[in-house]
């Protein structure tokens, strides 16, 4: 897959790419210290973590439903097109919601359980004016055939319909293409390539694949430990070790990743809470990424190593309201109406600083294009550089 990767990014201009996501208000997303009051091993092995809500499109999945969108731009394949659809089980929506809004027809093939339970989600895609159809899926669609109905009617409708392009982000190579071309170097040069770890829950797999092929090429001796929800879980967008199924991007992410670990929903959500008792607005999935770095900073101390364990936050707390009012109590115990107020102050953080993040982009106060293009320059890989 890293040649394909590599192919398909020589075919563009770099410069221009990473222009088009600064106008747009993707990357570059901040990356902070998890405060020792909940990594009480910060001292020898620290964690990072890259605040991906603050994207444009509201979380990590900006930045695949992005580059898709540039390279079918690019490549002529929006000729012609009326009509998006794309299966997702939020946030990839979400983003295209935003990215997409009065230039397509948009519809989101989602679990009806999804659209029943995270109602402020919903809300947000209808005012996007996005359509929505529902599947009996779980939570998450997958490529399982017992499971895959969204992925498969997205697939199938764009075979019928000329005037329909499906946005498929469990195939498409400008997946990993994003996260190869941004996420990582950003990893790098925010870092200086100080890092030992790089810990991530698996859903589409496309963010582990893109980081670790370019991370490998420029961090000597870095691991990768991919984490999977518990079977029947409530972690989402994550998919377990059954719904990963047989993704070609699952296989790929196996071979990246050094060891894959098994979260707890009660793991993910506890860790959650910290995060927010530190006042990290984090979703549920950051709960997860959080839970398993903080396993592996855990583990470096006990033998007596040193390291520095880098993350990701994915997606705010803001859009999953009414889904932790449902599930929180029976996972951890405790009524959301407990953390309430924590919620709203959070929700409103995480807004303040999207909307900060994005000003700063588009007004050059944060460099993007100048940083990546110098950690692309210094890489182990050549590109296309343009003007």
């Amino acid at each position: 897959m890293l040649n394909e990767i590599l192919t398909v990014s020589k075919k563009f201009t770099l410069r221009h790419f990473y222009s088009w996501l600064k106008e747009l208000g993707i990357g570059f997303t901040p990356l902070i210290r998890i405060p020792r009051t909940i990594n009480p091993f910060d001292k020898e092995v620290p964690i990072y973590a890259k605040l991906e809500y603050t994207n444009f499109g509201e979380s990590v999945k900006a930045r695949p439903f992005a580059t898709m969108y540039y390279l079918k731009l690019h490549e002529g394949k929006l000729d012609g097109k009326r009509k998006v659809v794309t299966a997702t089980s939020g946030n990839f929506g979400l983003a295209g919601s935003f990215l997409l809004m009065e230039k397509f027809d948009f519809t989101v093939y989602m679990s009806e359980n999804t659209v029943k339970e995270n109602e402020w989600l919903i809300t947000k895609l209808i005012k996007n004016k996005t359509k929505i159809e529902t599947f009996s899926d779980k939570y998450c669609p997958t490529v399982a055939a017992k499971r895959g109905e969204a992925i498969a009617a997205a697939r199938y409708v764009e075979k019928i319909d000329p005037e329909v392009i499906n946005f498929d982000q469990y195939d498409d190579i400008g997946n990993p293409l994003s996260h190869f071309l941004t996420t990582a170097p950003e990893i790098y040069h925010q870092t200086a390539g100080e890092m030992t770890h790089f810990v991530i829950a698996l859903g589409t797999c496309g963010t582990m694949i893109g980081c670790a092929n370019w991370l490998r090429q420029n961090v000597e001796g870095i691991r990768f430990v991919g984490l999977i929800p518990e079977e029947g879980h409530h972690q989402l967008g994550l998919r377990s070790k059954d719904e990963l199924g047989a993704s070609n991007f699952f296989k790929e992410a196996k071979t990246v990743c050094d060891e894959i670990m098994e979260v707890t929903d009660k793991d993910a959500y506890n860790a959650m809470l910290a995060l927010w008792n530190a006042d990290i607005p984090a979703g549920i999935s950051s709960g997860t990424n959080f839970f398993g770095a903080l396993k592996i900073a855990e583990r470096l101390n006990n033998e007596g190593r040193r390291g520095v364990v880098v993350t990701i936050i994915p997606d705010s707390c803001e859009n999953y309201g009414e889904f932790l009012r449902r599930h929180l109590r029976g996972i951890t115990g405790v009524e959301f109406k407990e953390h309430y107020k924590e919620f709203e102050e959070l929700k409103a953080k995480a807004q303040e600083e999207r909307e900060k993040h994005v000003l700063n982009l588009r007004t050059g106060k944060v460099m993007l294009v100048e940083t990546l293009m110098k950690a692309v320059k210094c890489s182990n890989f050549s590109h296309k550089e343009g003007n």
